[in-house]
């Protein structure tokens, strides 16, 4: 590298000894890895991963929003066997 900038970050110690194994474990050093980062995220325009919120707690939350919308409309509950009925009957409406 002629033209090479010092990059410098700190982690707790058990952070880099775990990330270090995962990359030795692939015949990787820690800077190499850290560069093959950076090439990808420069090849994809950002992170070469995907961020996102946990499904499962999106998911829960948009479960609560549901059964609080039923509670505080008085919805009566629906036994497994009629949403069953109510879908065979919207399906055969089709």
């Amino acid at each position: 590298m002629t033209n090479a900038a010092l990059v410098q970050i700190k982690v707790d110690t058990q952070t880099k000894n775990d990330v270090t194994n995962i990359y030795e474990s692939l015949g990787l050093d820690l800077p190499t890895a850290v560069r093959i980062f950076f090439k990808k995220s420069i090849a994809v325009g950002g992170l070469p991963f995907e961020l996102k919120v946990e499904k499962s707690s999106a998911r829960w939350n948009i479960y609560k929003e549901a059964r609080n919308s039923i509670k505080k409309n008085n919805v009566p509950e629906m036994s497994l066997d009629e949403i069953n009925a109510e879908i065979a009957a919207a399906r055969a409406g089709l």
